[in-house]
């Protein structure tokens, strides 16, 4: 396409944010165990994580929150000097937990790290909105808004009369999930956790025409 027969107009980014309540959690675990013989290893594994479940499921966790993510056996190998030395097995597993609504949460966190058993380690945790439609239709309004403004400055500065909307693209900018500080499975008292709310993001690029 020749200059001449490029539309006439401007083409601006506008940004917008809005609040989204934090009501899902996404919950990372992990079995570890090292021992001497494999299948010493894979058994107190496979008992720790037994146990775990049976923690989850006495906090309310339905089974179908639950998925094994990695289920692992193979040597275990630390470096002495430049030589490589077999110090034993480890055979373990990692969970993740996804629940809706965030009650119980520490008390639940708590339970795993006192009950949980040998080799369990809370590896992360994600506060995120399970239901963020409202604020992205929020976020969107107020991009828009914010590139109509800036198009319109653009056109009174240029001497020039807005037209239509030639075309408009939408990308998400900012939010996701909110990641938590990790702890190990030490704990004795309850871990509080903040949830606060989750910002949620729209950037929206469009193209408008100038009318003149």
């Amino acid at each position: 396409m020749t200059s001449a027969e490029q539309p006439d107009g401007v083409t601006v980014v506008g940004s917008g944010t809005a609040s989204a309540t934090v009501d899902r959690v996404t919950i990372s675990l992990a079995v570890e165990v090292v021992r001497a013989e494999p299948g010493d290893a894979w058994t107190v594994a496979s008992g720790t994580a037994t146990r775990l479940l049976a923690v989850l499921a006495d906090d309310g966790v339905d089974a179908r929150s639950v998925r094994t993510s990695d289920l692992t056996l193979g040597p275990r190998f630390d470096f002495n000097g430049n030589r490589q030395q077999l110090v034993g097995y480890q055979a373990g597993q990692r969970l993740t937990v996804v629940r809706d609504g965030l009650h119980g949460i520490e008390r639940m966190l708590t339970d795993v790290a006192r009950l949980g058993g040998e080799g369990v380690r809370i590896e992360g945790v994600s506060l995120t909105p399970g239901h963020p439609q409202d604020a992205l239709t929020q976020a969107r309004d107020a991009a828009f808004a914010d590139a109509t403004a800036k198009a319109e400055q653009l056109a009174t500065l240029a001497g020039r009369r807005l037209g239509r909307v030639r075309w408009v693209d939408e990308r998400p900018a900012g939010g996701g999930p909110r990641p938590m500080m990790a702890m190990r499975a030490v704990a004795a008292e309850s871990m509080p956790a903040a949830t606060g709310d989750a910002e949620v993001g729209v950037t929206i690029t469009l193209f408008r025409e100038f009318a003149d």
